[in-house]
């Protein structure tokens, strides 16, 4: 759609935006890292969510190697300990220090012995029951810690193997959250870290089987699984989606508006012979399953004339990029007019920062077009009868889709086919699509070969992204009949619609349209429509042709061809690649406090 120039221009403000919010993320990781332990230099780290650890910043846990989890008392007295005594000779020094050791050896005889009543299996060398599992010590210092309650938090259950052999059993559920546990050796301790369900970081450590008949070393807990986990959706959730979310909603929210209202409801041409009205269609598309969308669709449908069928074949058409479906009604009343079916015409977000990626160019939404069709979905029924019309909804569809839309409705043919409800697609046209999703070759590809698919194109240049479109079907259907180029085209030669600002808008920004390309792109895809629901197929071709219009006479070059077209916006592809990061195709659904989707991977 031609006024896509505008979102390249919005792209400086969305960067500025994301670059501020990358460099305050940046410093907060700082922090977090540069923050470690008294005494061990074991890093810690601690989420900003955590009250528990707000509250008690001042009363910090020994790391895994600082003096008191190798055994001594507190970190002051170990220093004490360590350090000569300033006020005594050093012989009183060494004579202390062989008391100390004695004592030291007393109280591991004492800890041996506590683990012993505490059921310590002494093979493996390491505890029986997970409660035994906490920070500050062995023995009496471990049940010490286990009432302070203070930094504690609730991860779920660690596996703990009591015989190497057997099946791994789930440990007790509550174990406290702390920082290691005694370490016999140091330099043998293996740890791991588990974000916990407020975001901290949890390290376990217990002793493992000894390599020799020495001393137990002490190895890391065995947590489950990370899908076992349950971490809360706000420590889960990517650091600029949320801002990336808040930033397409404030744009595209007052853009939506202003667009439905200069725009206008559709209008149409004089003596069309077709009555259209519009209602609303519901899409299920978004993170909460059931919810879904609904967005304003036109519905065309041809006057009853005598001795005239009524209407059973349907037409779907799709917007292109930053459009809406009123802008298509003078191209939308021909098709329903010439070809005899009911045309429906929805308007699609074009926000492509949405979280949940329910917007024109992404497959979450074009699986949501796609069920449409499936048999129990009454939802294509219920819009037509709020809109006027009673009668039942052909079965035969053909998707027609202009620039962005042409890429949707590719998106819309693959899904229908993973969807087994390609046996109502009659075919597929592309008004000089331009598919933004990376897999659009992999969608053609899903359909089946006898189904048609065709571009109606401009030549190449800066709107249709130089043939990206062209470029799909060529390598989805090597040697088949894919389409034609209207020499001396424009991006928007099949948009034509009854309002006139929008209509001279759309020229000056994408190139101004000949009449007799204008007339001629209806006629090929009137023509084309014809053919899919009759089932007629087109041979390839390799001659050029020319279509005879009221304007004049206009050429077609069938597809691929080597005709290009120069425009003064072409140097901005070089810079297209720039805001690809932006445009989400993928959902990463995480429901907030605020009951929203806030998680998506920028494609």
């Amino acid at each position: 759609m031609v006024d896509r120039f505008l979102v390249w221009m919005g792209t400086g403000v969305v960067t500025a935006g994301v670059t501020a919010a990358m460099l305050a993320g940046a410093g907060v990781a700082t922090a977090t890292d540069g923050a470690s332990s008294e005494g061990g230099g074991a890093r810690t780290s601690e989420s900003s969510n955590s009250t528990d650890s707000k509250d008690d910043s001042g009363a910090r846990q020994p790391s895994a190697n600082s003096p008191s989890a190798k055994g001594g008392d507190s970190q002051g007295k170990d220093a004490a300990h360590d350090a000569p005594d300033a006020g005594h000779p050093a012989g009183d020094t060494e004579d202390k220090a062989a008391d100390r050791d004695a004592a030291d050896q007393d109280a591991a005889d004492q800890d041996a012995a506590d683990d012993e009543e505490s059921g310590t299996d002494e093979e493996m060398g390491k505890p029986k029951h997970s409660d035994d599992v906490t920070e500050g010590g062995t023995g009496s210092n471990l049940r010490k810690a286990e009432t302070d309650h203070s930094q504690t938090a609730r991860v779920k259950p660690a596996a703990t193997v009591d015989d190497p052999e057997t099946e791994t059993k789930p440990a007790v559920q509550n174990v406290e959250k702390k920082t290691a546990a005694t370490i016999t050796d140091p330099k043998a301790a293996v740890q791991q870290e588990l974000v916990d369900v407020d975001g901290t970081v949890a390290k376990l450590a217990v002793a493992k089987p000894a390599e020799d008949a020495g001393a137990p070393e002490v190895a890391a807990v065995a947590f489950a699984s990370a899908a076992e986990v349950a971490v809360d959706a706000t420590a889960a959730a990517p650091p600029f989606s949320g801002l990336l979310n808040v930033i397409g909603t404030v744009v595209f929210t007052p853009y939506n508006l202003a667009t439905a209202i200069i725009g206008g409801p559709p209008i149409l041409p004089a003596n069309s012979g077709v009555t259209v009205r519009s209602s609303t269609l519901h899409l299920d598309c978004g993170c909460n399953g059931g919810r879904g969308v609904n967005v304003q669709a036109d519905w065309y449908v041809p006057e009853a004339e005598e001795g005239k069928a009524a209407p059973d074949q349907l037409i779907y058409l799709q917007h292109g990029f930053l459009a809406r479906g009123p802008w298509y009604s003078h191209t939308a009343a021909a098709l329903a007019k010439q070809t005899n079916s009911i045309v429906v015409a929805p308007s699609i977000t074009s926000n492509f920062l949405a979280a949940d990626a329910c917007w024109l160019g992404a497959p979450p939404m074009h699986e949501a077009m796609a069920r449409l069709f499936n048999d129990n979905n009454t939802a294509l029924a219920d819009s037509a009868k709020n809109a006027g019309y009673l009668g039942p909804i052909p079965d035969r569809v053909v998707l027609i889709g202009h620039s962005l839309g042409g890429g949707a409705v590719i998106g819309i043919a693959g899904a229908m086919a993973d969807n087994h409800t390609e046996d109502r697609l009659a075919g597929v046209i592309m008004l000089d699509g331009v598919p933004f999703d990376p897999k659009a070759v992999e969608s053609i590809g899903k359909v089946d070969p006898a189904i048609p698919i065709y571009n109606l194109a401009s030549p190449r240049y800066f709107w249709n992204q130089f043939g990206v479109g062209t470029d799909a079907l060529l390598e989805a259907r090597p040697g088949k009949f894919i389409g034609v180029t209207l020499a001396n085209g424009s991006h928007v030669d099949s948009m034509r619609g009854g309002n006139p600002l929008i209509q001279f808008g759309q020229e000056l920004v994408a190139g101004f349209v000949r009449p007799e390309n204008g007339d001629a792109a209806q006629i090929l895809m009137i023509d084309w429509a014809n053919d899919m629901f009759a089932g007629v197929p087109h041979d390839p071709i390799t001659d050029e042709f020319t279509i005879d219009t009221p304007s004049g006479q206009a050429t077609a070059v069938p597809l691929p061809n080597s005709l290009t077209k120069d425009f003064w916006l072409n140097f901005l592809q070089d810079f297209v690649s720039l805001g690809n990061g932006f445009f989400v195709f993928e959902p990463a659904c995480v429901q907030e406090s605020v009951g929203s989707c806030s998680a998506a991977e920028a494609a």
